[in-house]
This record gives C-alpha cells, structure tokens and sequence, in this order.
C-alpha cells in the first residue's frame, strides 16, 4: 500500500497508460475497426486509435456534445484525429446509425456506470452485439466494487455518491447471454493507482459530490487515513 500519485498532471498520465494497457490485454490490433461506447471525453479512444495505427478505425459514440471539446483536445495531444470519427447518438438506439456487422470490436470503458437510465443497459449491450461482425468480440470494462482495502472503499463510495451506476456482474453476464454472445468470460484488470489524501481530496471536489456534514467528515477522515486507490476493473467479453 502506499500514495503514489500526488499530481494531477501524474494522475493522467497514469490513467492513459492504464487505459493502454487495457486495450492491448483485450485484443485489440492493428488495422481492426472498433466502436467506442460512450466515450465522453476521449481518454479510451485515443487509446484504442493508438493501437489500430493509421489503417485502423474508432468510431466513438456519445449521447450528447457536452465533452466535445475535450474530446477533440485529446485526439489532437495524441496526433490521431485521421483515424477517429465521433458520432451524437444514444447507444441504445443505433439502429439506422451503424450498420449490422460494422465493427471487429465494439467496446465501452466504465460507460454503465453512467447511465442515467439504468433499464437500457440490455438494450444497449444487444446492439453492440448487432455491430460487431461474425466472430467479432464485445468487451466491456467497469469497475469492480469488490473492494479490498479502506483505499478502494473511499474510491467507490467517491463514485457511488456521485450518482454511478453500479451493475451486479451477474447482470452484465446476464445481458450478454441475451445478446447472444458466446465464450462469455470475466478477467480482472489490476490497476495499481493510489492517490494522496491531498489529491483523492481535489478528486472530490472535481466531482462535484455533496455530502451532509457528517458524511464530509467521515469520508475527509478516511481519505486523510487511506488516500483512494483507482480500484480494480472487471471486463466482460464475448463473441458473436
């Protein structure tokens, strides 16, 4: 245990090359065509863009504009605009949008956690498994809430405060057998990122969570003690 990070600057750095990491241990290659899942402001896209390379494609998916600019800061830091088209539409409606068998992979990283409309998690699974090709793979990565240290647990509560939208893994599992994928399976993804007090604190703020007095106090206490460590992340595949 210990508090690694205590700049945000760092943070970042830290997370993309988590984010990196992540999209090389699912599968993804070179020249493969891939649709990001809500992809806000871009951090795994440009990941994934870098890892197709300059003959590859991501086509990045988001219900609204709202972090467009952010999105489009970070696709030009990283020199992959060419290869990255963004699309405004609702995930659970792309019939009409993106065609049957468009892509190698269809992928989404701690995207559930963010539905406002929890029940559209089915519909939205089915229809990555609709754009994905024949033995094309589905990945989707959430954060684990099987938390093992006091770290963890100040970092998911952060989240569930919030407002995150946290699903059983059973339910994922279930969703996707409904979408009838196949070789369904569950890794974890070891994240290895802790945060000082001081900086889980501005993470806090950033985040816009409001607590009670108390709740302040209880959870200001835990970070002082524990700081928050990025907590690990499940990530469920399958295959058509």
């Amino acid at each position: 245990m210990g508090w690694n990070i205590t700049d945000s600057r760092e943070l970042e750095a830290a997370i993309f090359k988590l984010k990196l990491n992540l999209v090389q241990k699912i599968g993804v290659r070179l020249d493969m065509i891939v649709v990001d899942m809500g992809c806000g402001q871009g951090g795994f896209t440009t990941s994934l863009a870098r890892i197709v390379g300059k003959h590859g494609k991501v086509l990045a998916v988001d219900i609204s504009e709202e972090y467009l600019a952010e999105f489009m800061e970070n696709l030009s830091r990283w020199n992959v605009k060419d290869r990255v088209t963004f699309i405004e539409a609702d995930a659970a409606k792309l019939k009409g949008v993106i065609s049957d068998e468009f892509a190698d992979m269809v992928v989404s990283y701690r995207f559930l956690e963010e539905l406002t409309h929890p029940e559209d998690m089915v519909k939205i699974v089915k229809e990555m498994a609709r754009i994905i090709k024949e033995s094309g793979k589905v990945c989707i990565s959430e954060l684990s809430t099987e938390t093992r240290n006091e770290a963890e647990e100040n970092y998911i509560r952060l989240h569930k405060e919030s407002g995150d939208c946290f699903f059983d893994p059973s339910e994922i599992i279930k969703a996707m057998k409904e979408a009838k994928l196949k070789e369904i399976h569950v890794e974890t993804f070891e994240t290895n990122i802790w945060f000082s007090p001081d900086l889980a604190k501005r993470d806090l703020s950033f985040a816009q969570v409001w607590f009670t007095p108390n709740e302040e106090k209880s959870l200001g206490s835990q970070i002082d003690r524990y700081g928050m460590k990025y907590s690990a992340l499940l990530t469920f595949s399958g295959i058509k």
